[in-house]
């Protein structure tokens, strides 16, 4: 985890799951910027209140099969803010994220999520949109125990090199850095692009960025692209109107021109959908209506395709996939327009055995859920629900029709059982098929976020 924030106006939750059927030991190690332990107070909210945290930079816990643990930073909330990175390590499959939780002093709490960083890639990718008031933070961490010299290649969205050629980043062993992009490169000020962060030989390396979008400042987390292959992707959930807005964001992240082809598909029947969108890049007055998009993109290039519709009646929601001949994937920017609440996405290309969503329905927190078929045929989705202790508390099949996509909000709409209570919920790959899911966390003050699906 390339990023810890607490104290001050921050806290961070992580939350963890043990992906196994057996037990398994899992140990969480706190490094300080720019290096060395990092001490933070600890609290385990599903234990019974203690009156003073665990104060550590390394814990060991163990994990019963298919049980989540959740660790928050805790103490007082004074400055200054304690930042750093952290690492995971475990006898099983143990995987998770993190929560980051801003408190302004003078707006609405703010919430972003962002996975593990598990995938040991040559280079890692992050899309930026400095225009119209939007910042990007960035964090890198050093993995790996020896100083590493990372360089950076900086592109406009047209795949054009900009900036200083040959820029490198400094790290310690264990190092860690955060900063503001366009201040850190100026080049990038009132610019759409890419930054790449390439992984010196025999390192290893995570990054991460967080969006902050006026005029509230929403906080969102932006995913890392990386070992990006030819296969495409789709998203589990897209909604336009009644106040939603979808952004796609496609980036080809070759070095040859690529086609793409971008489809949309309609709730429950998976028929094509047309949906209202622009093209910001293009200007204002470049709007369509369609339920295909089909482009190509050069080499380093990004393209954005937006998706707003009207603000009165109900949501448009659906699904989509991408295809194309190159390496291109991107990401999708969920945004609710009347408080200017955003979530981010990335496609997904993985195509694991099964997904498993974890869920903290306590404390007037929601769990809403989205899943979609990329299949040309009916598919049947098994369905296994265990709480966060990793008992089974529910089974179910869902049913998609080809290329089909549901969505719903648990115990409101499906799984009474998970009312008031932590635990996961895992989807299995039909056989022959393909599927994505993604979770979305609503808690009592309407700041939405995005939860990753852990694959198995």
């Amino acid at each position: 985890m390339p990023q810890i924030a607490a104290e001050a106006n921050w806290t961070t939750e992580f939350t963890f799951v043990n992906k196994s059927a057996v037990p398994g030991q899992a140990r969480l190690s706190l490094f300080g910027d720019p290096s060395g332990p990092l001490s933070l107070p600890l609290a385990f909210p599903q234990q019974p209140a203690v009156p003073v945290p665990l104060l550590a930079s390394s814990f060991d816990r163990t994990l019963a099969a298919n049980a989540c643990l959740i660790v928050d930073t805790a103490g007082p909330q004074t400055p200054p803010v304690l930042v750093g990175s952290a690492q995971l390590s475990a006898t099983t499959s143990v995987d998770g994220f993190a929560i980051f939780h801003f408190i302004p002093g003078d707006g609405p709490p703010q919430e972003a999520v962002v996975p593990l960083e598990t995938r040991k890639a040559n280079s890692y990718l992050l899309v930026f949109d400095n225009t119209d008031g939007i910042a990007l933070g960035v964090a890198l961490e050093n993995v790996s125990p020896q100083t590493a010299d990372i360089a950076v290649v900086i592109r406009d969205d047209s795949g054009t090199p900009i900036g200083t050629p040959g820029a490198m980043i400094p790290l310690a062993g264990g190092g860690h850095t955060s900063f503001d992009l366009s201040t850190r490169f100026p080049v990038t000020a009132g610019k759409r692009g890419t930054i790449e962060f390439d992984t010196p030989a025999g390192g290893q390396i995570s990054a991460l960025g967080i969006r902050f979008t006026p005029p509230n400042n929403a906080l969102t987390t932006i995913p890392v692209l990386a070992n990006v292959g030819t296969g495409g992707g789709s998203i589990a959930h897209l909604a336009t109107g009644g106040g939603w807005q979808t952004t796609f964001v496609l980036v080809n992240t070759g070095s040859n021109t690529a086609e793409v082809h971008l489809n949309f598909f309609a709730d429950v029947t998976g028929t094509p959908l047309s949906l209202p969108l622009s093209f910001p890049q293009s200007g204002a007055g470049s709007t369509t209506t369609a339920s295909t998009v089909d482009q190509t993109l050069a080499a380093g290039a990004s393209l954005t395709i937006r998706s707003t519709g009207s603000l009165s009646g109900p949501a448009t929601v659906g699904s989509a996939q991408l295809s194309t001949n190159g390496n291109v994937s991107g990401l999708v920017i969920f945004r609710y327009n009347p408080n200017g609440q955003e979530a981010v996405i990335p496609f997904e290309s993985r195509n694991a055995s099964a997904y498993v969503l974890a869920f903290d329905n306590t404390a007037g927190t929601a769990t809403g859920v989205a899943i979609n078929s990329v299949s040309s045929q009916p598919v049947d989705v098994p369905v296994v629900i265990h709480d966060d202790t990793g008992a089974q508390i529910g089974t179910d099949t869902l049913k998609l029709a080809a290329n089909g996509h549901l969505s719903f909000l648990l115990v409101t709409d499906k799984y009474s059982a998970t009312a008031n209570k932590r635990g996961t919920i895992e989807f299995v790959r039909p056989a022959g098929a393909q599927i994505g899911v993604l979770g979305i966390r609503i808690p009592v003050t309407n700041t939405f976020t995005t939860l990753p699906a852990l694959a198995k």
